[in-house]
């Protein structure tokens, strides 16, 4: 089991949502928490609500911009658990009416970012032989639906690299998780939501806690929202029934090109 009393926790996207209730549970078990945002005062916010064993602080941190990253290290030293949290969204709208600018942000935040940092922190987890990584997704990332296709590709590309990443840094005794978030209070989500939906998001406190499970328990993947489990499950069954006979006649594997 992973201790988390008295270890490091970077956060980024952590001026509010998932991030602040990342920070809250973290802090409950023990741990230091750093909260990094691009937007500063956000950070200084959270971090003031934290109790003061949390010796919380708050750093700026442009996740698209690896010189950012490389101050943020240089700031904070040795770190123990990094959450690669923050994110934005595009709001409901067709792939086609977005502009090339808007697409390349995005992937820019939610997938370079999450590369920016494991490339800035991994390294010194490596040469410890110790360490948690923590990517957020989204429940997009495993079922994406019409008005939100860039979005979804960069979470998808979040699950694929968190995976593939996860199999590397395990001989270094390195763990990674990744989180599939369903509805939840944040300022992004509130921005793209109506009443209703609004109402059915669930406090963050409840994902960190999950967070933290995953982190001590080294589990692949932490699914807060059960209630996507049928439409997951849908989509899988279409995937599994078009593995059908080779497209060449008379084809026959050898070892798998990709295992």
């Amino acid at each position: 089991m992973f201790e988390l009393t008295g270890k490091t926790v970077f956060i980024t996207g952590g001026g509010g949502g998932i991030g602040a209730g990342m920070a809250q549970a973290f802090a409950e078990r023990g741990a230091r928490i750093v909260l990094a945002d691009i937007e500063r005062d956000f950070a200084e916010q959270e971090s003031a609500r934290l109790p003061a064993s949390a010796e919380a602080r708050a750093i700026t941190l442009d996740v698209r911009d690896l010189a950012s990253w490389r101050a943020a290290s240089e700031a904070v030293g040795a770190i123990d658990v990094l959450c690669n949290n923050a994110g934005i969204s595009t709001g409901f709208k067709p792939l086609v009416e977005l502009s090339p600018e808007t697409f390349e942000r995005l992937m820019a935040i939610n997938v370079t970012g999450v590369f920016n940092g494991i490339k800035t922190f991994a390294p010194q987890m490596i040469a410890r032989g110790s360490g948690h990584i923590v990517n957020t997704s989204s429940m997009n990332g495993l079922s994406p639906f019409a008005s939100f296709a860039a979005y979804s590709a960069s979470k998808f590309a979040v699950l694929g690299l968190s995976d593939a990443v996860r199999d590397e840094l395990a001989p270094a005794g390195v763990g990674v998780s990744t989180l599939f978030p369903g509805l939840t209070r944040s300022r992004m989500s509130e921005a793209d939501a109506n009443g209703l939906t609004r109402a059915n998001m669930m406090d963050p406190i409840w994902l960190g806690r999950a967070v933290v499970r995953a982190v001590e328990n080294d589990e692949p993947y932490v699914v807060t929202h059960p209630e996507y489990r049928d439409a997951l499950a849908d989509r899988q069954s279409r995937i599994l029934a078009a593995f059908g006979e080779p497209a060449q006649p008379g084809y026959r594997t050898g070892p798998s090109a990709t295992r």
